[in-house]
């Protein structure tokens, strides 16, 4: 979906302005019609809508993504990165409206598997609900992410992989994106040269990673088949929604384009994303108080 097949655009911005979409573009933002990119994403068969976690402003607007993308094709399916495939038996009871809010959180194990505050996902599991969307659980348990990062993943046996096939390598790029958030946690200290890419630690959390975005890819790709012909919007983490990451996954395994959607939080140092990181961004401003999540 490229800013050329979007219509008219504005002049270029230096910053992401606040409460309007706007294409990343070299030079620049360039504001859009918010008409103009549900459009566009209407013939797309993923569409990815990011968040940082702990961002209430983000769940709001995913919320309100969800309902303009709704609005442009009923059938869709919303996967959600939160929950394990192991829940999705809850997940499918929640939405044919058999589970109570309380017993939905208890029996997906939301505390265990996910943590953050329900509060902020609730809008969105009620949504599906309401309108019978089915939700899928995207994601596998922590511990098999946390195995492969430490051990790699040909010291997992396949058999204890959740199914989950060996991941497309990463690009350049998805590599030293993967090397900042590395050597930002310090978890490069203690073993080999956190600033060598061919560390093996760093690799072994490559590996982790790479195993993480598979897994949502090859959901997404199940979801699919498990709903015919409709349009799968996933719910995720920013860093899962990077060209290297499940776009890249999801590529591998025959399925383009993916859109991504994000939310942008508005900064004091006004840093845009780069071109080629979203198909459109929406701009946000965080609640007075509030701390503006890392990206």
């Amino acid at each position: 979906m490229a800013a050329a097949a979007c219509g008219p655009v504005s002049p270029a911005h230096a910053c992401v302005p606040v409460g309007v979409w706007s294409i990343p573009a070299p030079g620049g933002m360039r504001v859009i019609a918010a008409r103009e990119i549900f459009l566009q994403t209407q013939s797309q068969p993923v569409v990815l809508l990011g968040e940082s976690h702990d961002s209430v402003e983000h769940h709001r607007w995913q919320l309100h993504a969800l309902v303009a993308l709704h609005l442009q094709r009923a059938d869709m399916v919303i996967g959600f990165e939160m929950f394990p495939r192991r829940v999705q038996e809850v997940l499918d009871r929640w939405v044919a409206g058999e589970l109570s809010e309380s017993e939905f959180l208890d029996r997906s194990h939301w505390s265990e598997v996910w943590g953050f505050d329900a509060a902020y996902y609730l809008p969105l599991f009620h949504f599906a609900r309401m309108h019978r969307v089915p939700m899928l659980a995207l994601n596998v348990e922590r511990e098999l992410v946390r195995r492969i990062g430490r051990e790699g993943l040909d010291a997992v046996p396949e058999g204890q992989r959740e199914g989950v096939g060996r991941p497309e390598p990463a690009g350049p790029e998805y590599l030293r994106e993967l090397h900042a958030v590395y050597a930002q946690h310090g978890k490069g200290e203690g073993e080999g040269n956190s600033g060598d890419l061919d560390d093996p630690k760093f690799q072994r959390f490559v590996a982790g990673q790479l195993m993480w975005d598979r897994a949502m890819a090859e959901a997404i790709r199940a979801g699919r088949s498990r709903y015919p012909g409709r349009q799968v919007v996933a719910i995720m983490g920013r860093g899962h929604t990077g060209p290297g990451a499940v776009p890249h996954q999801l590529r591998a395994l025959g399925i383009s384009p993916t859109a991504v959607l994000l939310p942008w939080d508005r900064t004091p140092e006004c840093t845009p994303p780069g071109p080629g990181s979203a198909h459109a961004v929406f701009g946000v401003a965080p609640e007075p108080g509030a701390q503006v999540p890392a990206r």
